[in-house]
């Protein structure tokens, strides 16, 4: 695909991959890709250039990046590789429902070199834990989150 090519699509590819990024994670493979499909015929309908099939894949996958996902004990599928794009680019923490334990032992891999701090809300330090996680820019991975979340941390 030629550069010029490539910028003519640029918004529509762009609004795509932003449209999954905001929306696409916590729902399945197939309401995805039927969400990325309509989107591609409402911006074809809009007359808004986008490359043909253009996935959040396409737009905001690294390979290297994505290689080293990998290496950290991402599962090698396609919703995972989404969910990877998805969690990395998202503004706000991500809650993980990971019955398996695979995002779990990723993230801490993914963060082993930034001391990623590991609590649970039955720890007796736990906010303690939390605070200075914070109070020092480590990442936080909370485990056995229950369906709501203790009022002290808002």
């Amino acid at each position: 695909k030629s550069l010029t090519q490539q910028e003519a699509n640029l918004i529509g590819d762009v609004c795509i991959a932003a449209g999954a990024v905001a929306y696409l994670g916590p729902f399945t493979s197939e309401y995805r890709i039927s969400c990325t499909d309509g989107w591609r015929k409402a911006l074809g309908d809009l007359n808004v250039a986008h490359t043909q099939g253009c996935t959040v894949l396409m737009v905001m996958a690294d390979p290297v990046v994505v290689r080293q996902w990998r290496v950290d004990g991402l599962p090698a599928d396609t919703v995972s590789t989404e969910n990877g794009i998805i969690l990395s680019n998202a503004r706000r923490w991500p809650l993980c429902i990971d019955p398996q334990g695979q995002a779990n032992k990723w993230i801490k891999s993914m963060e082993s070199a930034n001391a990623v701090e590991t609590c649970k809300p039955s720890d007796k330090e736990f906010l303690r834990t939390l605070e200075n996680a914070v109070r020092f820019g480590k990442p936080v991975v909370m485990e056995n989150i229950l369906e709501s979340l203790d009022p002290s941390l808002e």
